[in-house]
């Protein structure tokens, strides 16, 4: 299929979308009650399949069908009007609002800028370890940058920098092609280590701790992810330089670092601002990996993540310290918080209705799953579903919303812990390496003409196979070490 027929099928499908979502809730709503389904599950399952295709074809923006939704739940009795209207108060929104302010601070500021200059004057010698360093940035800055398009954005002059030096040009260099792909699938990568480094996972978390009712730690998700994701970032390197052989050899290029010296003098010494920004930063970072012990170190006060991030947002903002002066400093992502809370209204609605659960059993019985199936299976088979379902969307948030509480749903319905299921696949949202549509970073690089759509799938979909051989060989084993010694929660049946 062309390009342009891509585009044309596209405009087909949004075209489409509106009245095809109206009929669904309709025929849903209308209908006979099925056998097993209450009809409050029935009007809750009817907008679920209103959002979901509205959010699959896209022809009005995504927190407009969010807010649809939450008019619809209560209107036609899928959910409560208290219930609907209290998601967007729930900590995750809080989480995110106060994690945009952070990360509002660090670019504001110049922090996070100047810290990666330094770290790539440290670990930038000859290209290919420019290339290993400027990955191990990106898994810096995921630890104090919340957000992958602020990351993007961090990185990106510097990896023009770096093109500019070395005289690259776009579409004919294969170091060109590795320098400007590797930024973003190592940011990608990065953020899926770190619980807190991107809205979708803060979302997956929440769907876990008020539908299966278990929260995960920051630092036993930071655990669970280490082996693989610090295998798979070498493997990112080596595989960059295998399938792109540089045309640039080994000698260490001076230009550029002289060039990172001299931005680095134009920004002058470390200021007020960027040392207080750096502390408030490094104060909710040591709340967020130290939840487990609160109690034990703050004399029975345990200090949640939400309220972490409100702590450091307030700092932020105080008058004659705080980096932020007025509200509009902060650059928040209101539509996200709004697509949030309705995809967590709906997906509450859904669970607490038991519309969820029946429509997993028809997916059961058609794939012909069995209460009993080994969990190892139902892991592999509804992994391998979730990493590769990426290719399909162009919002992690939206698959976070459609496939966690369902996977949730499902493991109930065959018989496994939902943490087993579901938190795999939570780690593997941000595995958006195959196409520039897929997020936000990958359009960004692929703004720069150093490379094409087919470079990025052939790059991406080799790293997402050999992870996903990862997850399997490293991965279980290790998560099964770790509920064997209590680190974590709710992964026995």
């Amino acid at each position: 299929m062309t390009n342009a027929e891509k585009r044309g099928f596209g405009k087909y499908l949004q075209a489409a979308g509106m009245p095809l979502a109206i009929f669904a809730l309709l025929a849903i709503s209308l209908m006979p009650t099925p056998p097993g389904l209450t009809v409050w599950g029935q009007r809750a399952l009817a907008v679920f399949t209103f959002a979901l295709i509205l959010w699959l074809t896209s022809p009005i923006p995504f927190w407009l069908t969010s807010l649809l939704a939450i008019a619809l739940l209560p209107i036609t009795g899928g959910y409560s009007v208290t219930s609907t209207f209290q998601q967007l108060g729930q900590d995750v929104i809080w989480l995110m609002v106060c994690a945009f302010i952070l990360s509002s601070a660090m670019e504001k500021t110049g922090i996070g800028k100047r810290l990666a200059y330094r770290l790539l004057l440290v670990f930038g010698g000859s290209p290919s370890l420019t290339l290993l360093g400027l990955i191990l940035i990106n898994l810096a800055l995921a630890f104090v940058v919340p957000s992958t398009t602020a990351r993007a954005s961090i990185m990106l002059p510097i990896a023009l920098l770096i093109a500019e030096a070395y005289n690259l040009k776009p579409g004919e260099s294969n170091y060109g092609k590795i320098l400007m792909m590797q930024q973003p699938m190592a940011n990608n990568l990065s953020t899926s280590m770190i619980l807190t480094a991107t809205a979708p996972q803060i979302l997956a978390w929440s769907f876990l701790k008020g539908m299966a009712g278990v929260e995960v730690p920051w630092l036993t998700w930071l655990v669970a992810q280490m082996p693989v994701i610090l295998v798979m970032l070498v493997v990112l390197w080596i595989v960059g330089l295998k399938l792109f052989p540089p045309e640039i050899g080994s000698t260490a290029s001076t230009e550029w670092r002289a060039k990172l010296k001299e931005e680095l003098k134009s920004m002058g010494p470390l200021s007020r601002e960027e040392k207080y920004t750096l502390a408030v930063f490094l104060l909710v970072l040591f709340l967020w990996a130290t939840d487990q012990w609160h109690e034990v170190m703050f004399a029975g006060l345990s200090i949640p993540y939400a309220l972490a991030a409100v702590i450091g947002a307030s700092l932020l903002f105080l008058p004659k310290l705080g980096p932020l002066k007025k509200w509009g400093d902060a650059k928040i992502p209101w539509d996200l918080m709004i697509f949030s809370a309705g995809a967590y209204a709906v997906g509450l609605a859904l669970n607490d209705s038991g519309g969820g659960q029946w429509l997993v059993m028809q997916l059961v019985n058609a794939l012909g799953l069995q209460k009993g199936v080994d969990l190892f299976v139902a892991y592999a088979l509804l992994l391998a579903l979730m990493l590769y379902s990426h290719v399909f969307f162009s919002s992690k948030t939206t698959r976070t919303a459609i496939f966690i509480p369902l996977y949730i749903a499902l493991a109930r319905a065959l018989g496994l812990p939902p943490v087993a299921i579901a938190l795999p696949a939570a780690f593997v949202i941000s595995w958006d390496l195959t196409f520039p549509y897929n997020c936000k970073p990958n359009l960004i690089y692929f703004g720069t003409g150093y490379f094409t759509m087919r470079d990025m799938i052939i790059y991406g979909l080799t790293i997402c196979t050999i992870g996903y051989v990862l997850y399997l060989a490293v991965g279980w084993p290790w998560l099964n070490f770790l509920a064997s010694i209590g680190m974590l929660p709710g992964w026995k049946v």
